[in-house]
């Protein structure tokens, strides 16, 4: 079954999104961008409010300056107990030690999830090196939240990425202004999980607050799914 993702800022609406059903807690400031890192604070206390009931994810940033910088602060969120840490696929990529030295964490038991943005040429050429360098998942998430992630990318292209990560035994996510509406094409293509946050919070401003109801709308749906 497809499991829902839901990104949080701080201690409340984790609380909200569990709660509600969401299966894996993602640990995200939704105010720096995309992928923007939530205060070390905040992550110490969701992680100990959480205590082991919820996988959590959480994001790093998007603007490294070199792999070194970010290699540190994936041990750094890894490292305060959070499960899964989300990577954007930069420039950095393009570094000839940018492989070898995610090697040397994930052989630490560092679970890496790789970002592609939608709105970027998508190479899913990298995703055989993503698993030969030990990466559990990737996903594919809008850098630009006007746009949705149906509207940015075509299906068959979606369904591709689902299909070359799970033939790299790679976890595969969906995610990028994700709403309800979306739920029946995503569904589809068997992804093992969807990411939501705007699409779940008051007004789809993916700054304002949370809503229950809208989530556990969303896991329903995800429960009841059947494929034709």
């Amino acid at each position: 079954m497809t499991q829902l993702l839901i990104s949080v800022k701080d201690v409340e609406e984790s609380k909200i999104a569990r709660h509600a059903g969401a299966d894996l807690i993602d640990l995200k400031d939704p105010d720096v961008g995309a992928l923007g890192a939530l205060n070390l604070e905040i992550v110490k206390q969701i992680v100990q409010d959480i205590d082991g009931s919820t996988s959590i994810s959480a994001t790093v940033g998007e603007m490294h300056a070199s792999v070194d910088d970010l290699m540190q602060d994936i041990r750094v969120y890894a490292g305060l107990g959070v499960d899964i840490v989300k990577i954007a696929l930069t420039a950095l990529v393009d570094q000839p030690d940018f492989f070898k030295k995610i090697s040397e964490l994930t052989h630490q038991g560092i679970q890496v999830v790789a970002v592609f943005f939608a709105n970027q040429p998508l190479d899913f050429a990298l995703i055989p090196k993503l698993k030969e360098s030990g990466f559990y998942g990737a996903m594919i998430d809008t850098q630009l939240k006007q746009s949705t992630l149906l509207s940015v990318q075509p299906i068959q292209v979606l369904a591709r990425f689902v299909t070359d990560c799970h033939a790299s035994s790679l976890v595969a996510g969906l995610a990028g202004s994700v709403n309800k509406t979306h739920l029946d094409e995503l569904l589809t293509l068997r992804p093992n999980f969807i990411g939501m946050r705007g699409g779940v919070c008051v007004n789809h401003d993916r700054t304002a607050g949370l809503m229950a109801k809208s989530i556990t709308e969303v896991k329903d749906e995800l429960l009841t799914y059947q494929p034709y």
